[in-house]
């Protein structure tokens, strides 16, 4: 009776399996449509749906018995599934931005990615003389006994993605208090968390021991497609009422938009706001919300409000920067400041760097402070 209770049971799981993964298949391409319908000029709803198609894809590709199936079909599902880690790290750090740019740290992580899964594709191909045309999370146990080169390329795609991993919940950590829109603050936490879990639950499935029965094999697939499904899911809930700002940011420049100071209370507050900007209260280094709170003498969720709701930021960082990049276009237009290096003048106004103050400054200005300084200097 037991090997026909295995049997049930593995029908069961796949089942199960079936339904999780091609539920958040159709999730995430639904998903993409919607992004690029409603904030498609936007780089951050872009890469929403750059995450979709390439977490679709990994699932489509770890499907049982889809390669049998599709034969050399295959082929191109595995190219846009190797997207998929450094789409998703990508997206979630364009939510801790909302001038988020790709770099060359972002194209170097990208191109370094696809380029080792290249090489395990080849490697695979050289080791069995076939075509790579099995799941993902088979391809690592084959490596495993094709060879120390091709074990190495196999780990170091897994460390990467342990590396996207750490990253993410490094930045979740770290950025909790800058995002001053509640409901995008909350939404980009639990989404985050839990991608890094999932990802670490996908590295462990892909060096998970490959000689189990069908009812493992198939618990093993349920616990990765259940939770990506429930993580889709949960993308979708959110996005399906989409206006295309509160997650993905307006069209266009954001630039602060007062609105009237009706309430005597919010009036008094937000003058006592000015007052610290006027007194250079911003410029001080490791200025952080819930210091700005202590100094102003009112809740941190108070003041969340008041630069969000009234003052028209969306995060605490672009606050700062407007009031810093200000303070820096005084200094710079000064003629008895004109040899003052421009490092002096970042550091003055509350920067601990150079390159942070001239991303912000050009961002804010258009140029680079030493352009500023020329052309405020040649109008004097």
């Amino acid at each position: 009776m037991r090997p026909r209770q295995d049997f049930r049971g593995a029908i069961l799981l796949e089942l199960l399996d079936n339904f999780f993964r091609f539920g958040a298949i159709v999730c995430l391409l639904f998903t993409s449509a919607l992004v690029m319908r409603d904030a498609g000029c936007r780089l951050a709803a872009q890469l929403a749906a750059f995450c979709c198609i390439g977490t679709s894809a990994y699932l489509f590709a770890s499907t049982p018995g889809l390669s049998a199936a599709l034969g050399i079909g295959m082929i191109p599902v595995l190219l846009v599934c190797l997207f998929g880690p450094s789409a998703v790290w990508l997206f979630c750090l364009s939510m801790f931005d909302d001038n988020f740019k790709l770099g060359a740290k972002h194209y170097a992580v990208l191109v370094g990615f696809y380029v080792l899964g290249i090489v395990q594709y080849s490697n695979f191909y050289v080791a069995t003389g076939e075509l790579p045309l099995i799941s993902p999370l088979k391809i690592h146990a084959v490596m495993e006994g094709a060879g120390m080169f091709p074990w190495l390329i196999s780990s170091a795609m897994l460390v990467m993605k342990l590396g996207i991993a750490v990253h993410l919940l490094i930045s979740t950590w770290l950025g909790r208090n800058d995002d001053l829109v509640p409901k995008r603050r909350r939404f980009r936490d639990i989404f985050v968390v839990a991608v890094a879990l999932i990802s670490f639950g996908i590295v462990v499935s892909e060096t998970w021991p490959q000689s189990y029965g069908p009812s493992m094999e198939y618990a093993q697939l349920l616990a990765q497609s259940g939770p990506i499904f429930l993580v889709s899911l949960y993308m979708l809930w959110h996005i399906s009422g989409i206006n295309g700002r509160w997650l993905f940011g307006d069209y266009g420049p954001v630039e602060p938009a007062p609105v009237a100071r009706s309430e005597s209370e919010d009036r008094h507050d937000l003058e006592t706001l000015d007052g610290l900007a006027a007194s250079g209260a911003l410029m001080g280094h490791g200025m952080t919300i819930s210091n700005l709170a202590q100094l102003a003498a009112m809740p941190e969720h108070r003041l969340r409000r008041l630069v969000n709701q009234h003052l028209g930021y969306r995060n605490f960082a672009d606050y700062l920067n407007f009031h810093r990049v200000e303070a820096a276009k005084s200094r710079l237009s000064v003629v008895a400041d004109r040899h003052v290096p421009v490092l002096t003048v970042a550091m003055d106004v509350g920067y601990g760097s150079l390159g942070p103050f001239n991303r912000a400054f050009k961002e804010r200005a258009g140029m680079t402070p030493t352009a500023f300084r020329k052309k405020a200097l040649d109008m004097l």
